[in-house]
């Protein structure tokens, strides 16, 4: 019964819809503007770097809490499945007809609490590719590759972690990758 309140508590906590809520607030509707995305790098490149920083902080402790709390009673071993729930609430929020963001914050604050020190490092690495100007979406796959890599060098045997979360973001970020691949903006919608 712990594991089912704790999944209803993790996708609940995922489907706050932050970016549109702090977007709403500048009376602005997200999924109507840039990529129609809700996540930290739509909600940045329309509103700025201090809503889009807010958004990353609100989507990343999604992923953190519920993971912490599931590990507080659980046990770490079952935190990460928690913190998936999480995500699918990112992904498939109740409030928003089931569209939400890419779950890439989300995922890091699983990782945030799990493998913190490879966690960083994928931010790290994340947070230099945009310096260079890489658009999001390859910054965060080359952010979760990076921290892929450090957590198999640290635990070898939650090697499957990131690899799922790496998944997930092939997924949802498919599109983007698709327009890296055919050379198309799929960080803009039409007005």
């Amino acid at each position: 019964m712990q594991i089912i309140i704790l999944t209803l508590i993790a996708y609940l906590s995922g489907s706050l819809p932050a970016g549109k809520i702090i977007a709403r607030m500048h009376g602005i509707d997200i999924q109507r503007r840039g990529s129609g995305n809700i996540g930290f790098a739509n909600v940045q490149r329309v509103l700025g770097w201090r809503a889009g920083l807010i958004t990353l902080i609100i989507d990343t402790a999604k992923g953190f809490g519920p993971t912490w709390l599931a590990a507080q009673v659980v046990g770490a071993d079952t935190a990460f499945w928690i913190g998936l729930a999480a995500i699918a609430g990112h992904l498939w929020p109740i409030w928003l007809n089931l569209k939400g963001g890419k779950g890439v914050a989300t995922g890091l604050g699983i990782m945030l609490y799990l493998q913190p020190l490879a966690a960083m490092v994928g931010l790290a690495i994340y947070c230099f590719w945009r310096w260079r100007g890489w658009r999001s979406s390859s910054g965060s796959l080359s952010g979760i590759l990076g921290l892929a890599l450090i957590t198999i060098w640290m635990e070898p045997s939650a090697w499957w972690q990131p690899a799922i979360l790496g998944l997930i973001a092939c997924w949802t970020l498919r599109h983007n990758i698709r327009g890296k691949v055919h050379d198309y903006d799929t960080e803009t919608i039409p007005a």
